[in-house]
């Protein structure tokens, strides 16, 4: 299933532009959310905490036991997961709720992009005592990527970015230049992929 996409959004985010993000607030719908998250990501980012929190917790709250399809869940499990910065004391229970939106997502279609991908990085950002898996997530990354077949859809990005970040971190760095490589060519302008080999 291919999943929502709002490329202005995603170029806003990739090149690190929150004003001009904040005026796509405008957008209706699951684009409004999506935006609210791009700007709770950017926010986190640059430890501005009370940002992310005003655009992170407007989406977990719009869309808390109210997903209506893969999108949304997957949007509600990343933005969960982003909140984990927010109140790390409290990620066990945060990443309980994330995994109940998951395992919904997965229940309406396997074959969503955008929730494989927000599985690889639960899976990634998870302790292994507590179940995390870089090599599964890096699965979830690569099937992820091939959901998307080239296709722009929200998160792509991410699960490239992703994958880079678990190749990296299993020692598989000649995997990671030659991906960082494609994903530049692909998006010359998103500066977290200029960084991820650092």
């Amino acid at each position: 299933m291919l999943a929502w996409d709002d490329n202005r959004i995603d170029t806003l985010w990739r090149t690190n532009a929150p004003a001009e993000l904040g005026q796509t607030l405008d957008t209706d719908g699951f684009g409004r959310l999506y935006a609210h998250y791009r700007l709770g990501q950017l926010a986190l980012e640059r430890g501005d905490k009370k940002a992310a929190k005003a655009s992170l917790y407007l989406v977990l709250d719009e869309l808390k036991d109210n997903y209506q399809d893969n999108d949304q869940a997957a949007l509600y499990a990343a933005s969960l997961g982003l909140s984990i910065g927010l109140k790390p004391w409290q990620a066990v229970f945060i990443a309980g709720r994330a995994e109940d939106a998951m395992t919904a997502s997965e229940a309406m279609d396997t074959d969503h992009a955008p929730t494989a991908m927000v599985r690889g990085i639960g899976l990634f950002n998870t302790p292994a005592l507590m179940g995390g898996d870089k090599e599964a997530a890096l699965g979830h990354f690569n099937r992820a990527l091939a959901l998307y077949d080239g296709n722009e859809a929200w998160g792509l990005e991410d699960a490239w970015l992703w994958q880079i970040k678990a190749l990296m971190a299993l020692d598989r760095r000649a995997e990671a230049e030659v991906s960082a490589r494609a994903l530049l060519e692909r998006y010359p302008d998103f500066i977290s992929a200029t960084e991820v080999l650092n």
